[in-house]
């Protein structure tokens, strides 16, 4: 699966991902397992970018979701081809590099303190 980029993604800045998800907004990882592993945000879910389109009866209509990545890249193209399926979607502006500035819930798989590579 090829996944287009186009710059009509809406994004969502990192200062307001807490209050999005308080407000039930979903937050997808899109990045690869070893990044996945080494840093996350507790409350992601992760379903790697290449994956998407096989997990695409994961996402709902009804619900909103924060796309995430390391840097934004790849988390837009995924918005992208979500849009296109009609699924709410929203680019993590600066994705985990960003967010890691301002966020105290990035961990990796043992619970302690993440970082992003």
């Amino acid at each position: 699966m090829v996944f287009d980029m186009d710059n009509k993604n809406e994004e969502v800045l990192p200062e307001k991902l807490e209050d999005l998800l308080n407000a039930g907004y979903k937050l997808i990882d899109v990045r690869e397992q070893d990044e996945w592993d080494a840093g996350h945000h507790s409350e992601a879910k992760h379903i790697p970018m290449g994956t998407i389109p096989e997990n695409i009866e994961n996402f709902s209509t009804a619900e909103n979701y924060i796309i995430i990545c390391r840097s934004g890249g790849r988390s837009g193209r995924v918005c992208s081809f979500l849009e296109k399926e009609g699924i709410n979607s929203f680019n993590l502006n600066g994705g985990m590099n960003k967010l890691s500035l301002t966020s105290e819930k990035i961990i990796d798989l043992d619970d302690n303190i993440g970082t992003v590579i």
